[in-house]
Parts: structure tokens; sequence; C-alpha cells
């Protein structure tokens, strides 16, 4: 159904409300400002479909919007590019090969952030570093116990015992990384079955006004990525799962390890 007002009084209000002149607009669209003027006055009953786009494009609203076909000034696409995701993505939502109810439940869980940063730090390595650091350490305390072990033969049982310990203490680059994002994931899987047994329903559907007051309001709060603190505690509480260690020792771990990560990224000391 057609909604009151004409094409032409839709343009004026869109260049009132985005403080524009008529003949600056026309400028921006490539047309004559009379011609313009003559579609805004109601002069010129219909409108063609490239100035009818060129308007749509320059205010970022849906043709429907100026031809009175719809009450939605924003035009859905335009909502979507403001997310920044790719066409693959854009695809598997469209054509309903990625469940929209689950990924629902994913993105609104208040843990996914955090299952995000432990992902962007596995593609970044920046943990690695540390792992790697860590590691290097335990070959100069097993090459210690190799030495002692040749000088002192008595000893070399309870030696050979503990560079077996040693050696096991050793952990892949990404080992931590992956079994904290896994850990992360499965829980975030818990709570949404158990939402879904409960009969609990994801949040509503966001609409134009909805997502434009959410980018307002965020644009004033962005989180903060997980820091080096973060980091190496990580790698310290999976080193505990191993290796029980007690609090201070764990954090004098951590500031070495903030050490070494510091000097890999070529960062100052701190005293």
């Amino acid at each position: 159904m057609a909604l009151p007002g004409t094409p032409g009084q839709r343009i004026s209000d869109l260049c009132n409300g985005n403080h524009i002149t008529q003949k600056q607009l026309a400028k921006k669209i490539g047309v004559s400002a009379s011609q313009l003027s003559r579609i805004v006055s109601g002069e010129t009953k219909t409108v063609s479909s490239d100035i009818l786009i060129g308007v749509a494009k320059e205010f970022k609203v849906s043709t429907d919007y100026i031809l009175g076909l719809s009450n939605i000034s924003v035009r859905k696409s335009y909502d979507i590019s403001e997310l920044g995701l790719s066409e693959g993505a854009i695809k598997g939502l469209v054509t309903g090969t990625v469940d929209v109810q689950i990924l629902n439940r994913l993105l609104e869980h208040k843990n996914f952030p955090k299952l995000m940063d432990l992902i962007r730090i596995y593609f970044q390595d920046t943990a690695a570093k540390g792992i790697i650091a860590r590691n290097r350490l335990i070959e100069l305390a097993t090459v210690s116990l190799s030495d002692l072990m040749k000088e002192h033969p008595e000893h070399r049982a309870e030696a050979k015992q503990d560079l077996q310990l040693l050696n096991a203490q050793k952990m892949g680059e990404h080992e931590a990384e992956i079994v904290k994002i896994k850990n992360v994931f499965l829980a975030i899987l818990r709570d949404i079955k158990k939402d879904m047994d409960n009969g609990e329903q994801p949040g509503e559907t966001v609409t134009a006004a909805m997502f434009q007051t959410m980018q307002d309001a965020l644009a004033e709060q962005k989180q903060e990525p997980l820091s080096m603190d973060d980091v190496t505690a990580m790698i310290a509480g999976q080193i505990g799962q191993i290796l029980p260690i007690d609090e201070e020792t764990s954090d004098q771990f951590q500031q070495l390890m903030k050490k070494i990560m510091g000097q890999a990224n070529g960062l100052p000391n701190e005293e």
C-alpha cells in the first residue's frame, strides 16, 4: 500500500534532515538543479530510475522509501554492509546453509567475545612466542641435568627421572591456546544446549532503528582485547594443570614470560 506524500516530498525531507540543499544534491547525483526542483515541487510526476538510485545511494535509504512503498528508510543491504561481513558469510545466511538461530545464540553468549580473542591470539602466534621461550628454558635445564649425569654417575637414576619429568613439561607452540579455545567453546555450547532444552529463545530480531541505536552506544565503548597479562596467565594456567605450582611461582613465571614476550615484540622492559 502506497504511503501518503510524494517522492519529491520525501527527497525534500531527506535534504532537510541531512542539511544539504537541493542544488548540492543535484550536483552529487549528476542532474541539473532545475530537473530536481521540478521533481521536488511535484511538477514532474515520475522519477527516472537513475535519479531514484542516485538519491537512494546518497542518503543510504531504500528506493521503496522514496517511492512511498515502505516507511523504513534504511535499506537492508546498508545494514548488512555496516556489519563488515564477507560475501561468503552473507551467502551462508541468505541461503540458509548457516543456521541463524544457532548463530544468534553463539553471538549472544557472554563468553563469545573472549572466544574470538583467544582465536585471534592463536592466529597471530602471540602466545606461541611465550611457549617457545618456556620450552627453551626447559631445554637449558635438561642440558644441565645431562651434564650432571655424566659427571656424577651415582646420581644417574635420580637425574634421569628428573630429566623425563622436565621433557614431559614441554608443550606444542599452540597447545595451551587450543586447549583454552576448546574449553571455552565447549562451555558455550553446553550453555546454549541448556537454554534450548529449557525452551529459552534467542533475542528478538534487530530492526534498523535498534541497529542504529546500538551503533551509537557502542561507538563510545570498545571492548579491550586480551592483554599480555591475560596471555601469560593462560600459559601459567596450562602449566599448573600438568605440574601444580604455588601462587608465588606462578607470578614469577608470568613476569618472566612477559619479559621474554616483550623482548620478542620489541617492547621496552618494565621495571
